[in-house]
C-alpha cells in the first residue's frame, strides 16, 4: 500500500474512533442520569451526589442555585426527609422516573447536555401521596474520561395529590411563592436563574438543542456494498456502516423525544415540522391527515398554540424498538405513551402505542408516518376499568384525509398492533454487515486499532440489544403472548418474580404465565401493562454476558379482578447464544402495589409468596424481603458510574420506625 493510502486509511480510522466514543458518550450520559433516579428512589443520596462534578450547581424550580457536591448532598437529604441514608424509613415514598432523554454531546466529547422528563410518585403510607411531573435541563462534563453532572436544572411541572390529580391544583400567588418548605433554612448560594409559575400556569423550560429536522446536522449514511480488495479498507467500511445504523438509532430516539416533549406544551408547528412533507400522522380512530399543514391542523384540535392555563397534555415517551433498514435510508419503530391530560378541570390519563416510520433525507431524519394505537383512555378519578373512555371518532370539524386504516376498540376492547419487529430470540435476526477478516496485527499497528474500534462497535451494538430484548418482553407480557415471552428465555434460564420463587427453564416460564397470570392473549377488559424503562446494561468485556438493571411501572386489572399501580425493580442477567441474546435471569422484586381507589398512602399490597396462586416454584425464593411500606433495595448490578465505588448495603434501620442518622 502507498504511504498516502495508509496515510487516507489512518484519516479514516481516527474519524470512526471518533463516532465510535460519540456513541458511547450517549449512553454513558444515559447511564449517568439513570442512576441518579435509581439512587434517588432508594434513599441514597451520598451516591446520588457523588455523580456530581466538585463544583457543581443544582437549581430546583425557583429555590436557587446550590453550588458544591456537599452542598448539594445536604441539599437531597433536606428535601427529602431529613436522613441521611443510605435507605429510606418505614413508609417512605421516593420513585424517580428518569425518561425521554434527549442528549447533545459537544464536537470536542468533553461536554455535554441532556433533557429529561421526570414522573414521580412521592408519599408517606398513612398520611400523603403524590405525583410529580418535570423536566430537567442538564450539563454535564467529562474529567479523566468520566461523565459527570456539572449542572442540574430541574423545573417541576406540578406535584399533585393522589386524590384529583393535577384537577385540583390551584394556581401561585406569584412566581416566588411557591420555594420548597424544607428548604426555609437553607439559603441558596445564589438565586433563582429563572422563575416561573408552575401547572396551572403554562411554561416551557427553555431547550438546550435546535430542532431536530430544521437544525439538524446531517449523518453520515455510511458506505454500503464496498468492493475495496484492501481487508482493512473493506473492514473498516463495515463498520463504518454499523456506527452510522446506531447514530441512526440515536437520531430517531431523538426525533421522538422531541415529538413528545413539543405536544407537551401544544406546540403544534414545532411537532408538525418533525414530519417528512409528504409525512403521516393517526392517533386512534381520528383517520389519516396527510402532509405537514394537515398534520399540524390535526394536532392542534387538542387546543391552542402553547395551550392555555389549566390545560395539560403530557405524553412520557418511552420503551423503544428501533430496526434501521440494511441501507440505513428508512427505519420503524415501536414506542409507548403515557399520557396525562386536564380539559376544563377534569383529568384523563391514557396508554397506547406508537407504530412509526421514518425516513432518511440527506442525512435528516424524519418521521414519515406517525400512528398511536390506543389501550385505554381513563377518568383519572375512577381508574382505567371503571372509568375508561371509549375513543372519538373522525373530526366533524376538521375531516381527515383518509379514513382510519385499522378499525378497533380501545379498552374494554381488545386489539394488538402489528409489530414491525421480528421476535428478538427465535425470529429473524436484524441484518448486520459481516465483517472481512484482516491480517494479522504483528506488522501493522493500524490493524490493532481497527480490531479495538470493532469490539467497541459490538459492545454498543450488545447494549442496544439487550435493550431490545428487554423491552421486547415488556410489549409481550402487555398483551398476554405468554409463548412470545417464554421464547425471550432459554431452555436453562430462571425467572424470579416477587415472592413467588425461582422458576427453572422455559417451559415453566410459560406455565408461570399462563397458569399464574391468565390465558395466552389479550383478554376484553383486562389491562396488564408492564412498561420497561429507565434501562441500565452492562455487557462484560468478552460480550457474552450482560446484566441490567430496569424499572417496570405496571397498571393492571380487570372487571373480574384487583386494579392496581404497581412499581418493580429488575435485576436481570442476559447471556449470548449463536450470537443472539437471550435472558438468562429475570428477577423482579417488587416497590410497591396498591389499589387504584385508594392510593399508596392508604392501602398496600403484600409481597407474593409460593403459595400465592398456582404453579408452584422450583426453587424457594432467592431473598425474602417485605415491600411498600417497608423497604427493600436489590442490590445494584453496577458500581457508581463516577466512583466506581460498589453501593453500600442500606442503613440498619431503613425500613424500619426507628430513625435513620439525620443531619447534624
Amino acid at each position: 500500500m502507498s504511504g498516502g493510502a495508509k496515510s487516507d486509511l489512518a484519516t479514516r480510522l481516527s474519524e470512526l474512533e471518533r463516532e465510535a466514543e460519540r456513541r458511547e458518550d450517549y449512553l454513558a450520559i444515559a447511564r449517568l442520569q439513570r442512576a441518579f433516579g435509581y439512587y434517588l428512589d432508594k434513599g441514597y443520596w451520598r451516591e446520588a451526589a457523588d455523580l456530581f462534578t466538585e463544583d457543581a450547581t443544582f437549581e430546583q424550580g425557583v429555590d436557587g442555585v446550590y453550588v458544591g457536591r456537599e452542598r448539594i448532598f445536604e441539599l437531597i437529604v433536606r428535601q427529602t426527609g431529613g436522613n441521611v441514608g443510605p435507605g429510606l424509613p418505614f413508609g417512605q415514598l421516593n420513585e424517580r422516573l428518569q425518561l425521554q432523554g434527549i442528549v447533545t454531546v459537544a464536537p470536542d466529547g468533553l461536554t455535554a447536555q441532556g433533557r429529561w422528563h421526570e414522573l414521580a410518585m412521592y408519599g408517606h403510607y398513612g398520611k400523603d401521596a403524590y405525583w410529580g411531573d418535570g423536566v430537567y435541563e442538564n450539563r454535564y462534563r467529562k474529567e479523566n474520561g468520566v461523565w459527570k453532572i456539572s449542572a442540574l436544572r430541574f423545573y417541576p411541572n406540578f406535584v399533585a395529590p393522589y386524590e384529583g390529580g393535577c384537577a385540583v391544583l390551584k394556581p401561585v400567588e406569584s412566581e416566588t411563592a411557591w420555594r420548597t418548605p424544607a428548604l426555609a433554612n437553607f439559603p441558596p448560594d445564589r438565586p433563582p436563574t429563572a422563575t416561573y409559575k408552575p401547572y396551572p400556569d403554562v411554561f416551557v423550560p427553555p431547550f438546550h438543542y435546535e430542532h431536530p429536522v430544521r437544525n439538524a446536522q446531517p449523518i453520515r449514511l455510511g458506505a454500503i456494498g464496498t468492493a475495496d480488495k484492501d481487508p482493512r479498507a473493506a473492514h473498516l467500511a463495515a463498520i463504518e456502516l454499523r456506527i452510522a445504523r446506531l447514530a441512526s438509532v440515536e437520531a430517531i430516539e431523538r426525533l421522538q423525544r422531541a415529538y413528545g416533549y413539543y405536544v407537551d406544551k401544544g406546540m403544534w408547528s414545532e411537532a408538525a415540522d418533525l414530519f417528512a412533507e409528504d409525512g403521516t400522522w393517526e392517533w386512534g380512530q381520528s383517520g389519516v391527515y396527510k402532509g405537514r399543514a394537515r398534520v399540524r391542523a390535526a394536532l392542534a384540535l387538542a387546543g391552542p398554540e402553547g395551550l392555555a392555563p389549566g390545560m395539560l397534555n403530557n405524553h412520557y415517551i418511552c420503551q423503544p424498538i428501533i430496526t434501521v433498514a440494511p441501507d440505513n435510508r428508512t427505519a420503524k419503530a415501536r414506542w409507548r405513551a403515557v399520557m396525562q391530560l386536564c380539559r376544563d378541570g377534569k383529568a384523563t390519563w391514557g396508554e397506547g402505542t406508537f407504530e412509526n416510520t421514518y425516513v432518511n433525507e440527506n442525512g435528516v431524519w424524519k418521521i414519515a408516518s406517525l400512528h398511536f394505537y390506543v389501550t385505554v383512555l381513563w377518568d383519572y378519578d375512577k381508574g382505567w376499568v371503571f372509568g375508561n373512555i371509549p375513543m372519538e371518532g373522525p373530526s366533524k370539524v376538521l375531516p381527515p384525509d383518509a379514513p382510519p386504516t385499522e378499525v378497533y376498540e380501545s379498552l374494554p376492547g381488545v386489539y394488538l398492533p402489528k409489530y414491525h419487529y421480528p421476535h428478538p430470540v427465535v425470529g429473524e435476526q436484524p441484518h448486520r454487515p459481516e465483517l472481512p477478516p484482516l491480517p494479522s496485527a504483528d506488522a501493522d499497528r493500524l490493524v490493532a486499532r481497527i480490531r479495538s474500534l470493532s469490539e467497541r462497535v459490538e459492545r454498543i451494538e450488545d447494549v442496544r440489544a439487550c435493550e431490545r430484548l428487554q423491552r421486547a418482553y415488556g410489549y409481550y407480557v402487555d398483551k398476554a403472548m405468554w409463548q412470545e415471552v417464554a421464547d425471550l428465555f432459554g431452555p436453562e434460564s430462571t425467572l424470579e418474580i416477587g415472592g413467588r420463587g425461582v422458576f427453572v427453564g422455559k417451559k415453566r416460564v410459560f406455565e408461570y404465565m399462563s397458569v399464574g397470570l391468565g390465558p395466552s392473549g389479550p383478554q376484553p377488559g383486562q389491562v396488564i401493562n408492564h412498561m420497561q424503562f429507565q434501562g441500565i446494561v452492562t455487557v462484560a468485556p468478552d460480550g457474552q454476558t450482560a446484566r441490567g438493571r430496569w424499572r417496570a411501572f405496571v397498571i393492571g386489572g380487570s372487571p373480574w379482578a384487583a386494579v392496581n399501580w404497581g412499581s418493580a425493580m429488575y435485576e436481570n442477567h442476559y447471556r449470548k447464544v449463536n450470537g443472539v441474546w437471550q435472558i438468562e435471569k429475570l428477577h423482579a422484586p417488587f416497590t410497591m402495589y396498591t389499589l387504584y381507589k385508594d392510593g399508596w398512602h392508604k392501602v398496600t399490597t403484600p409481597n407474593t409468596r409460593p403459595e400465592s396462586f398456582p404453579p408452584p416454584p422450583d426453587l424457594p425464593p432467592s431473598v425474602v424481603y417485605l415491600t411498600y411500606p417497608n423497604y427493600y433495595c436489590a442490590p445494584f448490578h453496577y458500581p457508581n458510574p463516577v466512583t466506581g465505588r460498589a453501593a453500600p448495603p442500606p442503613h440498619p434501620a431503613a425500613g424500619g420506625l426507628a430513625p435513620l442518622a439525620p443531619l447534624e
